[in-house]
């Protein structure tokens, strides 16, 4: 058997924290200057739409509609945004365990062909993800009306039966293609569907994998979020302030630059910029574990002759 142990991947990222602290530190500050831009990008561009969020429940169609239309310029910025940041960290990560032997600059950080085929991948599935949703929803939409003609009970039970199943399916699909990311990265080439034949007969030590790293990450999390409301409420009172502008830190004013800085909102940028340094590396480890343990024969597979 290929050797992969779920609960070693799944904390393989602290690992990797633990014993790179610098790096980390780099990533902390990358992902709180990125905040700062993103924060940017919502005043000057949807700032007073964001305050009519709270009210989103309320809307009614049409309101809904104008709302999503108010806000379009500043998804159209934050969304190449969000994709230049999930491939420059993720690339890091793989760069950091797959080419320990690069030189160390910038934390491992930049933006070159390794991030923009990262870019291209991610692209991809997500227009497959589009298709694969329009597809599983035609046949939904089929198998309800047809449920329908023995009544409404079996309507209702061949649709939550089938929401179950594409849900499971869509997981499956998931993980079993879950090394993509590390493959592409790896050959330096889009590798699109390579990861199906590498994780067969893998998935539920994967699904394991990826699930303890998760929870995991939730665990840390909401720790983290006690301590840091603790701290926040010592620095709001000795500011002189009172305990309840403490979830202001979590509801920040994105009206104007003004409304949005503040002592609050800034220590919660650089502690959630720490968590986001360390989520990375946690996430994504047990992948590059996986790659490596999968396409490594283990001693026991290795014949006499040194050919697997």
């Amino acid at each position: 058997m290929t050797t992969f142990s779920p609960g070693d991947a799944a904390f393989e990222g602290f690992r990797l924290t633990r014993e790179h602290p610098r790096v980390v530190l780099i990533w902390a500050v990358f992902h709180l200057i990125v905040s700062f831009v993103s924060a940017t990008a919502l005043i000057l561009l949807g700032g007073d739409v964001l305050l009519q969020a709270e009210n989103a429940a309320e809307m009614t169609p049409a309101e809904m509609a104008v709302f999503m239309r108010d806000m379009a310029p500043a998804y159209l910025i934050l969304a190449p945004i969000g994709l230049f940041v999930v491939s420059v960290a993720a690339a890091a990560v793989y760069r950091l365990q797959l080419r320990p032997d690069e030189a160390f600059e910038q934390g491992h950080l930049r933006f070159g062909a390794d991030e923009i085929r990262l870019i291209l991948l991610t692209l991809i599935y997500y227009l497959l993800t589009i298709v694969g949703v329009l597809a599983l929803s035609l046949l939904a939409a089929i198998g309800a009306a047809l449920a329908s003609l023995a009544g409404q009970g079996a309507m209702a039970l061949v649709g939550g039966g089938m929401m179950l199943f594409f849900g499971g399916l869509w997981l499956f699909v998931l993980v079993r293609l879950s090394l993509a990311p590390v493959l592409t990265f790896e050959h330096q080439r889009l590798v699109v569907f390579g990861s199906w034949s590498l994780t067969r007969g893998h998935f539920w030590r994967l699904f394991g994998a990826y699930l303890l790293a998760l929870l995991s990450v939730i665990v840390v999390s909401l720790l983290a979020m006690v301590i840091f409301a603790a701290l926040a409420g010592i620095v709001t009172v000795a500011l002189g302030g009172g305990l309840d502008s403490v979830g202001e830190a979590f509801q920040p004013d994105f009206s104007s630059f003004g409304a949005y800085i503040s002592a609050q909102t800034v220590l919660y940028l650089m502690f959630n910029a720490v968590l986001t340094a360390i989520y990375y590396p946690v996430i994504l480890s047990p992948q590059v574990m996986a790659y490596q343990a999968f396409s490594t024969p283990a001693e026991d597979e290795i014949g006499p002759d040194g050919v697997a």
